[in-house]
């Protein structure tokens, strides 16, 4: 017989995927028609929400992805027309990254389909049930922060 305690972990464990795996794929959905994926677009968030100039090495470390696996999404979205690299002005081995200015129209519609896919989910949540998920993916969230 299963202990019951286990089959809430493993229950909770499968929710935990489940919800992640469905959210990526909505999202690659909805940016597939601005030839992006979830991660190209964490790319373009991070740039666009916590500053450009980055270099590729602390894009890699703050998406902890491998140096080859941001190399792909760069030139990707160097070929898309929405990042360029530049040589950084303190160590010109290195590569900083920026936004086309171009980008940002496209960037902002981006945005807008997220945003309307987001309501079509989080929408017909309550704001008890709301406040509840955030409570619960925090404390989760700095669980595993502090294993």
């Amino acid at each position: 017989m299963t202990n019951p305690i286990q089959q809430q972990e493993d229950e909770i464990t499968r929710l935990v995927f489940d919800v992640s795996r469905l959210w990526r794929v909505q999202v690659n959905d909805t940016l597939a028609e601005f030839g992006l994926t979830a991660s190209a677009w964490a790319v373009i968030r991070i740039l666009r929400d916590e500053g450009e100039g980055r270099t590729q090495k602390e894009l890699a470390s703050e998406l902890a992805i491998e140096g080859p696996t941001l190399v792909k999404l760069l030139d990707g979205l160097e070929k898309g027309g929405w990042i360029e690299r530049r040589i950084s002005e303190s160590d010109r081995r290195a590569k900083t990254i920026w936004l086309l200015p171009s980008a940002h129209q496209r960037i902002d519609a981006a945005d807008q389909a997220l945003a309307h896919f987001r309501h079509q989910v989080i929408g017909e949540l309550s704001e008890t049930e709301k406040r509840d998920y955030i409570a619960l993916s925090q404390k989760v969230r700095d669980l595993l922060k502090n294993l």
